[in-house]
């Protein structure tokens, strides 16, 4: 059933991207459209941004890995999420990648009745509305580019650094020679527009990858890539919709793309929130961040025992609740949103993109997991241990009471049986797809045909 309508939600992303407000650098002049991408691209770049200087928006979204992640592969090896100018401070969750965002609706996010799914907004909790929202955050943002003054935001010092910077002659071209008269968050809207539009430009989505010269006939898959993509799509043409595949590996129902090659850019994903059973990454150094007198805007309260609500954090606070509706500030009526471990499915596109083939990129809201191979295993086998046969059935409360093995991961940081997508294991479905190991790796294959750079534009 869903995904006889994954074209319908595809063609409902792209009329709603088109008539985004972050979209609105494209009914300019072509002339002024390439001047704000550039002014963007240098905004982008500029460690100067930060307080103290040293961390640029590039720095936690490298493009050289499909603009996500550290540019330093021991943070994404050793800890998976990003890292903050201040020393010792770090996010919650790994950079969500840029690449193709400027096809996501706008927020805020929205249930959408007939897809049971919820829709719009950036980051993985939807917290920014549009695209030039989604700019101001970072930069005020303690555990990140922290421009704060006595622990306020202070749009000004951005506004400085610009003023003075390289590129301040470009930004009066753009806005005029008064523009640094006025007041700070006005000129800080000017600059997000201007990133917005480098971030909603040709560099950032090509649609260069060896995947797409397959779908125009100017290169071949593998036999390895092409049942990878099978398995991918559940469907012997490699579109959703065609004759089945003797085995159907799910990924579509998130990461969709249209059933009709040209009906509308093959995106690999439907940009819904989906609770897909990451565990607790035990290495995230934002547990340690439980002093608040060094960090009174951005440490951890809850050391530790913090988790990762999703959608949640951003939903119940809108409603004058607690994130997750837990603990302290919550209606005692726990997740009854069912929004809680829901996270932003990314786009596919780039997933293996990297400098090199030994640089490390970390995967999932977390940075959990390590490697493509991984990803893909937890999804054949979350629900499994290490008995043939025995299946963890997380709509029991006692999921892991009796088990006879040891399961072959940890316990979902969100276990809800509301959220999570197949809690109780069934076959075929994500958590046990029943995939032998070459199958696997097929779908690993595929996978790296989506990086961006085949084709030299």
């Amino acid at each position: 059933m869903r995904k006889a309508i994954i074209l319908v939600v595809l063609l409902a992303v792209t009329a709603t991207v088109d008539n985004s407000p972050a979209r609105s650098p494209s009914k300019q002049a072509p002339a002024d459209k390439k001047l704000l991408e550039k002014l963007g691209k240098q905004i982008f770049f500029d460690k100067n941004l930060s307080n103290p200087p040293g961390l640029a928006c590039v720095s936690c979204h490298n493009p050289e890995s499909g603009y996500t992640g550290s540019v330093n592969p021991q943070i994404n090896a050793l800890f998976g999420v990003g890292s903050g100018v201040v020393s010792g401070r770090f996010e919650n969750r790994k950079p969500l990648t840029i690449m193709y965002a400027k096809f996501c609706p706008d927020g805020p996010p929205y249930y959408d009745e007939g897809l049971k799914s919820y829709f719009g907004g950036f980051f993985l909790d939807g917290h920014a509305n549009d695209f030039v929202d989604q700019v101001h955050f970072p930069l005020l943002n303690p555990n990140e580019m922290n421009n704060l003054i006595n622990n306020h935001p202070a749009p000004q010092l951005v506004v400085q650094k610009v003023s003075s910077g390289h590129y301040a002659a470009l930004v009066k071209q753009i806005y005029g020679a008064n523009i640094f008269s006025q007041p700070s968050d006005k000129i800080i809207l000017q600059l997000a527009k201007a990133v917005a539009a480098f971030e909603s430009s040709p560099e950032i989505s090509p649609f260069s990858s060896k995947y797409d010269a397959y779908l125009t006939g100017k290169a071949q898959l593998t036999p390895s890539e092409f049942n990878g993509l099978r398995l991918v799509t559940g469907s012997n043409t490699g579109r959703p919709g065609g004759m089945p595949y003797y085995k159907d590996a799910q990924c579509v129902l998130c990461h969709g793309i249209p059933t009709e090659q040209g009906d509308g850019p093959d995106l690999w994903t439907i940009y819904s929130y989906e609770n897909v059973g990451v565990p607790k990454n035990p290495h995230n150094p934002y547990y340690n961040m439980i002093d608040k007198k060094i960090n009174a805007l951005g440490y951890n309260p809850l050391g530790s025992a913090y988790i990762d609500f999703g959608l949640g954090n951003y939903i119940y606070p809108t409603k004058g609740l607690s994130p997750g509706n837990s603990g302290v500030g919550s209606n005692g009526k726990g997740d009854f949103l069912a929004v809680n471990g829901k996270f932003k499915i990314p786009t596919l596109r780039n997933v293996d993109k990297r400098p090199s083939p030994n640089f490390i990129k970390a995967y999932g809201h977390n940075g959990y997991f390590k490697s493509l191979k991984d990803v893909v295993h937890f999804y054949n086998t979350r629900n499994l241990t290490t008995v043939p046969g025995e299946i963890i059935n997380f709509s029991n409360p006692q999921a892991y009471a009796n088990l006879k093995g040891k399961s072959l991961w940890p316990p979902p940081e969100n276990p809800s049986s509301v959220t999570l997508q197949n809690p109780e294991g069934l076959p075929g479905q994500i958590g046990n797809l029943e995939l032998t190991e070459q199958e696997e790796n097929d779908i690993v294959a595929f996978l790296k045909t989506l990086s961006d750079g085949y084709i030299k534009r």
